[in-house]
């Protein structure tokens, strides 16, 4: 073996020998990491009031599907009967959000609430009904006069009659109004305590359902498109906007599975308000399930500041500024499109 080998080919091939060792060694180490779960990043928690209606089914959908954890949230759903007592809730300070019809929402607005809306999850402009008795001698909207009627005040349900009432020119005062919780109206009603009851689904169905021939729905579909919203105290939203995100994305996910498997959907639903899937059929065919923040909405939120002050749910005070209401940045960071309110 000559000196000259040894001193450039020996050395050239413990070079290349170590460099193999090298990557050999680095592709075991890689292949270990890559099998081995990356610790996964804690979960941000939220609670939320959710009104067991279907209304709030991105909600449900979210919760029964998975799509929270996916986007990185560990949520804590309080169920409540209807919107009204989930922003109660949330002005209690007892969860972080609420659902619930934007009525209500601008009702607490005006009492000086500091409340924003994240974002518009349904919408229908045929969800509720006027549903009677025929027993009672009731065959058409004028026949209401004198009549009992059971609803929920300070809800969609009463600012429905009353647009219902002004389109037939009549008067809520030549009613006797009968304020019950949603889940009392229908039962009231079989019984026949009540005449009548302006109700959303799926009350509405369940009424007509009972009563059968004996029940006639009295609809108004260009009376009043009522949204469902999704809201949260002003500091909240602004302190933790990454998960306001999260929460957007989940939503997301929810409507595009709806939208992908609908017959899953509504059985998911159905399960978690124990009702019948072609109960709740009856209410979807009326809502449209969508995330985004609309300038009409923003002008059916002054509407419904001036009726809320007629009625005597606010003090008299100038028209709130409802822009300064809505929570913009959570769905303009995940999906700007669907923001189209002026700002």
């Amino acid at each position: 073996m000559s000196k000259t080998w040894l001193r450039t080919v020996w050395p050239r091939r413990l070079l290349l020998a170590g460099l193999g060792l090298a990557l050999a060694l680095g592709l075991v180490l890689g292949y270990s990491a890559w099998r081995k779960p990356s610790p996964a990043l804690p979960l941000e928690r939220l609670s939320i009031a959710v009104p067991n209606t279907p209304h709030a089914t991105l909600l449900h959908l979210a919760r029964a599907r998975g799509f929270f954890a996916a986007a990185g949230l560990e949520i804590q759903t309080v169920q409540v009967t209807h919107g009204k007592l989930a922003l109660e809730q949330l002005v209690r300070g007892g969860v972080d959000l609420a659902a619930a019809a934007e009525l209500p929402f601008v009702i607490q607005v005006m009492k000086g609430q500091p409340l924003a809306m994240l974002a518009a999850i349904s919408s229908s402009s045929n969800d509720m009904a006027v549903v009677a008795r025929r027993d009672r001698r009731i065959q058409g909207p004028a026949d209401l006069v004198g009549k009992r009627i059971g609803l929920t005040l300070g809800t969609s349900g009463e600012y429905f009659l009353s647009a219902f009432l002004t389109r037939y020119q009549l008067e809520p005062g030549a009613m006797h109004l009968v304020d019950l919780p949603p889940d009392r109206l229908v039962q009231n009603l079989v019984t026949g305590e009540l005449d009548a009851i302006a109700a959303w689904q799926p009350s509405r169905a369940l009424a007509q359902q009972a009563l059968n021939s004996n029940g006639l729905s009295l609809l108004e579909p260009n009376a009043y498109t009522s949204t469902y919203v999704l809201a949260g105290g002003k500091a909240l939203l602004q302190q933790r906007p990454r998960a306001m995100e999260k929460l957007m994305r989940a939503l997301l996910l929810a409507e595009e599975f709806l939208r992908e498997q609908p017959a899953q959907a509504r059985l998911l639903v159905a399960q978690q308000l124990g009702v019948e899937p072609a109960t709740l059929e009856l209410g979807w065919r009326e809502q449209v399930f969508r995330v985004d923040l609309l300038q009409p909405q923003l002008i059916t939120l002054e509407d419904e500041a001036r009726w809320a002050q007629a009625k005597g749910y606010a003090e008299p005070q100038p028209q709130p500024n409802f822009l300064a209401h809505l929570y913009l940045d959570a769905l303009l960071a995940v999906e700007p499109e669907r923001v189209t309110v002026v700002h």
